[in-house]
């Protein structure tokens, strides 16, 4: 590491940066806690901002300890640069220096759930499993990779405007098995995470099963809006882990039966990251399905505020200021752990979960915890089918319209020409977007009473099914596949994509043309995670990668990286031709294969009167002009052609 010529200019002085290795310039320090030393740097071989973090404390070191703190880092940073995954933080290099050892992550915009908890107080029970599921799956990664995190909480958990869910701050990660390691006396990490066993007598040390405590507090913590064991100082925190070692549930919901296998203090019977997951999926796939809760003393629930669209404002929610503070009371939930089997899959906590519902809860949080996140649609669902029933489907319109004074549309933020937000100006552009506006337009809104919600490809069903969004408009490629296994319906199509790759224009090592010399060379072809070509790269015989990412964004990211070995990525040829279109020097589009990819318009099968109301409007839309006046305004551009192609012919709606 040494001192070169950046210089930090915002007053006029020449204060020279830290540079190591004539390659990341040291701008800022960023973030707070764990050990080492965190920096926002500028990576002056590739023009790109990134976070670069050093393992070592130099506090805690002495010249006997170097050598051996040296040879740990070394193997952390080797280990957090093998794992792969979407909601974990990307790791780019590994750097030593005579006194310290660096690693180079991806710099990530977006806000801590920390901050989310202090802005809403609690979030829905909904949003909740999808931040934990998340977590849980990042988690599962780098256990894998036989890290363990060691800081799970609420401040180290970044939610992205897309709603990806990143772990970050590794900077007490450790290994499993490692030796114990102690920070000024005490153990490492924040109190009121820290799990039982470590303060045990014979503790081993921190294990996987340590940050699944962890992530058993936040998930308490977003649902009940405080946490399960008070305590500024370890010893108090433990002293009420002890005295109370099951914490009341009263806003959980369906969430209680995780929460409570997560907590549980004995580490052999606590769940791990794929029993947390699939419970969590559960949840998510039916979320109204209220879990057992624990008896609660009269008190009062957290205000639960309306969960906003991270990247756009959620339409209005008239949730309750308070709920009602008494409760009926109802019999101590069993512990998941209790019913046997040690860790992993806890067999029969779904019968358990039954038995203990005979008496609920009246008027608890989990209702309001519904409406946070479009619970509301459930007394209109049934007005609704009654009135669709009755055949009065104008008047069942009107209800349903009463019920939500915005449309909330999901949409993909970053792909030109099909769905674009610009963050400087706050606008929508592309073909997608005008197509949801013209749909909204047939509902009943207008331009200025639609909210548009980024998504994913991996989290666009989810958001669906949470009742976050209303309809998806994001380049969906409508398959009975994806109804079934996402629970959601298709209206469409509304396009008709072909499939093509995305390569870079002047490799030094390929000669890449067509598809067959990507499948030939047997480099590396990257796509969204969960999207079509998913699984039909690898039965076709190309190269793939252990992870896939999010979004075909990051997949274009790691092409254009040289050090990456993805060499190609692969989508739908409109959406890879807004990127080549964007930097034509570095990328370069291939001719479009066999087969089409039809978007579909997505909404929850639980409502057919959105789905009658959604084809009709689409089928007057493709029956006139402005289907094709959109084509020649959004895509043409990036098709090349002169005139709008003949439009696609939508199958017809059956109500589910």
């Amino acid at each position: 590491m040494h001192n070169d010529d950046g210089f930090n200019g915002a007053d006029g002085g020449s204060v020279p940066h830290t540079v190591i290795e004539g390659r990341y310039e040291l701008l800022e320090p960023i973030g707070s806690g764990g050990m080492g030393e965190v920096w926002r740097a500028h990576d002056r071989r590739l023009r790109r901002f990134v976070a670069v973090k050093g393992l070592l404390d130099r506090r805690a070191m002495t010249a006997d300890t170097e050598q051996a703190a040296m040879q740990r880092a070394r193997r952390e940073a080797e280990a957090l640069a093998k794992i792969e995954h979407q909601n974990v933080v990307t790791v780019h290099d590994q750097i030593e220096t005579a006194d310290q050892v660096w690693i180079v992550m991806k710099l990530l915009e977006g806000r801590s759930l920390a901050d989310l908890l202090r802005r809403d107080g609690v979030l829905g029970v909904p949003r909740a499993a999808d931040i934990g599921l998340q977590m849980a799956q990042g988690l599962r990664a780098v256990h894998e990779a036989s890290v363990l995190h060691r800081d799970v909480k609420p401040g180290n958990v970044l939610v992205r405007d897309s709603g990806q869910v990143v772990l970050v701050d590794f900077g007490i990660a450790t290994f499993e098995g490692a030796d114990r390691v102690t920070r000024y006396g005490g153990v490492i990490g924040t109190p009121p995470y820290l799990a039982p066993e470590l303060f045990a007598p014979a503790s081993r040390g921190p294990t996987s099963a340590s940050d699944l405590w962890a992530l058993g507090v936040t998930l308490y913590e977003m649902v009940e809006g405080r946490l399960p064991f008070g305590g500024n100082e370890v010893w108090e925190v433990q002293a009420n882990i002890q005295q109370s070692p099951d914490p009341v549930l009263r806003y959980a919901g369906p969430l209680g039966p995780v929460i409570q296998g997560l907590l549980a203090t004995d580490p052999d019977r606590r769940l791990d990251a794929a029993s947390a997951e699939e419970m969590l999926r559960e949840v998510l796939t039916d979320p109204g399905t209220p879990a057992p809760a624990q008896a609660a003393t009269p008190a009062l629930a957290p205000t639960a505020r309306p969960t906003p669209a991270p990247s756009r404002p959620a339409p209005a929610v008239d949730a309750p200021e308070s709920v009602a503070s008494s409760a009926e009371a109802v019999p101590p939930a069993p512990s998941p752990a209790a019913s046997g089997g040690g860790r992993g899959r806890l067999s029969g906590w779904k019968a358990a979960a039954a038995a203990a519902c005979v008496v609920l809860l009246a008027g608890g949080g989990w209702l309001v915890a519904q409406n946070d996140s479009g619970g509301e649609r459930d007394e209109a669902s049934g007005q609704q089918g009654a009135g669709a029933a009755g055949g009065d489907t104008e008047q069942a319109w009107e209800q349903w319209q009463s019920t939500r004074k915005r449309l909330t549309i999901g949409a993909k933020e970053d792909q030109p020409g099909l769905s674009f937000y610009d963050e400087d100006t706050g606008v929508w552009s592309g073909f997608d977007v005008d197509i949801a506006y013209a749909l909204a337009s047939r509902l009943g809104y207008g331009k200025e009473q639609v909210d548009f919600y980024g998504v994913t490809t991996a989290n666009r069903a989810s958001k669906l099914k949470n009742g976050e969004v209303d309809l998806v408009v994001a380049s969906y490629s409508m398959t009975p596949e994806r109804e079934k296994r996402d629970g959601i319906s298709f209206v469409g199509p509304y396009y008709k994509a072909g499939s093509s790759l995305l390569v870079r224009k002047n490799s030094a090592k390929y000669d890449l043309d067509e598809a067959v010399d990507v499948k030939r060379n047997e480099v590396e072809v990257c796509t969204a995670r969960d999207s079509t070509y998913a699984d039909k790269l690898k039965e076709d015989g190309y190269t793939t990668g252990k992870w896939q990412p999010d979004t075909y964004k990051e997949c274009v990211e790691r092409l254009l990286d040289k050090r990456s070995s993805v060499y190609a990525v692969a989508s739908d040829d409109v959406l890879l031709a807004g990127y080549a279109q964007n930097d034509p020097a570095h990328l370069k589009l291939l001719p479009s294969g066999a087969g089409t990819e039809p978007y579909g318009v997505a909404m929850r099968k639980d409502d057919p009167l959105l789905k009658r109301k959604v084809c009709s409007g689409l089928r007057e839309i493709l029956a006139g002009k402005e289907w094709s006046e959109m084509y020649m305004k959004d895509l043409s551009p990036l098709t090349g052609r002169k005139t709008a192609p003949s439009r696609p012919e939508p199958r017809p709606c059956s109500a589910e």
